[in-house]
């Protein structure tokens, strides 16, 4: 004979009689413990989808995802052998009691969790699930200290709003956020997270941790920024002649003054506290225009009358400068001397010897010889030659060493265009520094 087995199968009936045996009587108002002195336990977690945005404007922060709640339900509680082995029913959420949590820093219109097309899931053993899915908007205090290199920390805070203390607990059974299905956000970094519950457990708040990727503004702000300033200092390089310094000036001005209004437009309002950045972006103007001043400044010093005489100390100024930049120029001069004085002693030393080495090889001869006459005269021609040459040299090096040093000591010749000169140079040096340092300060901070 065949095995006869046993197949278990639900039919639709016994759904129906189930839901219409569970729900007969059962009042949602009602929480669902059979001591009504106990508490009702909530275990909340939540899993988050994605970051949507995080207005730093208004401190909006905005994120998707669905809260997981379980807990005990008594009134939901059956048999499966009496409705045909069904081990879990679900039913709207309108028509049970659930923990009805709202976000008290909400962003809009505050409300409950739960759509009209979310359901809950009740097992045999009166255990419920729900997993209300919403796009929650709260608010954010953010701090732009740092920008762009700032972190934020924002909170998602959830009650049991209208229950009294000990009616209905929220606890957590992770220490974090359920990052599963989280897909990572172009603009920021999810650093960590969080849960923390309130000490009588009525509230139950979700840190999320957040570090902004500054890649987009250093490319797009900062490096223009850096480039400009730079730019900037390069119009002392520029002739004066070419009627085209005062333009340039203006032009980087309002380009940096462009890059500020771009920044402030992406930042809160908000003196508490007052982003780097800004402080950073204030000083560049100022660079500028102390540039622009002094470009103005200088021009009119260059197309000064000659016939008015430059000030003594301005002279000595320009003196100054002027010959510590040659003292470059000197030292060449004054080490060729030395070479020259070394290689002279050398020659008359090699001479020297080689009249000493002929001089013993002919003690034997006679001092009438015409051979050893004619290579001792040939001796003493060379040397003379060489000394000559050298003298010469000498004297050349010298004149020049003394034109210099009679040009620093002697500073009657100085004309305006010679000082305007010496403060193109002063400046584009003062100027490059500035914006190195406000660059490199910023990062210092920031970073």
């Amino acid at each position: 004979m065949p095995n006869i087995g046993y197949i278990y199968c639900t039919s639709i009936n016994d759904t129906k009689s189930l839901l219409r045996d569970l729900l007969d009587g059962y009042n949602k108002n009602i929480r669902p413990v059979e001591n009504q002195t106990e508490a009702v336990n909530v275990n909340v977690r939540f899993s988050l989808d994605s970051i949507q945005g995080l207005d730093e404007i208004r401190g909006i922060f905005s994120v998707l995802g669905f809260m997981y709640m379980v807990w005990h339900d008594a009134s939901m509680m059956w048999d499966p052998e009496h409705y045909g082995s069904i081990d879990y029913v679900m039913t709207s959420y309108k028509e049970v009691w659930v923990p009805e949590l709202i976000l008290i820093n909400p962003a809009d219109e505050s409300d409950t969790l739960g759509k009209k097309w979310q359901r809950v899931l009740f097992r045999h053993t009166g255990r419920a699930s729900w997993w209300p899915t919403d796009l929650f908007k709260s608010t954010c205090k953010i701090d732009v200290y740092r920008y762009p290199f700032d972190s934020q920390e924002c909170v998602l805070i959830f009650s049991a709003w209208g229950y009294f203390f000990g009616q209905v607990k929220l606890t957590s059974s992770k220490k974090g956020i359920d990052l599963r299905r989280y897909v990572e956000s172009s603009t920021w970094t999810l650093a960590k997270s969080q849960v923390r519950t309130s000490d009588d457990s009525t509230t139950i708040e979700f840190v999320i941790n957040l570090e902004r990727k500054p890649d987009f503004v250093i490319v797009n702000v900062l490096l223009p920024l850096l480039f400009l300033s730079l730019l900037n200092a390069l119009v002392f390089l520029l002739s004066p002649k070419s009627g085209e310094r005062i333009s340039y000036c203006i032009t980087v001005l309002l380009s940096i003054a462009v890059f500020m209004t771009i920044v402030s437009d992406t930042l809160p309002n908000s003196s508490e506290p007052v982003p780097v950045i800004s402080y950073k972006l204030m000083v560049d103007m100022v660079n500028s225009t102390l540039i622009t001043f002094v470009t103005i400044l200088n021009l009119r010093v260059y197309y000064r009358n000659d016939k008015k005489d430059v000030p003594r100390r301005l002279k000595q100024l320009y003196m100054f400068v002027s010959c510590k930049c040659a003292k470059g120029d000197i030292n060449p001069i004054s080490t060729d001397l030395k070479k020259m004085k070394s290689s002279r002693k050398l020659s008359v030393f090699e001479n020297n010897k080689n009249m000493t080495v002929r001089k013993w090889s002919t003690d034997d001869k006679s001092n009438n010889s015409p051979k050893f006459t004619n290579l001792k005269m040939s001796s003493i021609s060379v040397l003379n030659e060489e000394k000559s040459a050298l003298e010469l040299k000498e004297n050349t090096l010298a004149r020049l060493t003394s034109e210099v040093d009679g040009n620093c000591s002697n500073n009657a010749n100085v004309s305006w265009k010679n000082i305007s000169n010496m403060i193109d140079g002063i400046a584009f040096v003062l100027f490059t520094f500035m914006s190195m340092c406000s660059f490199t300060v910023f990062f210092a901070i920031t970073y």
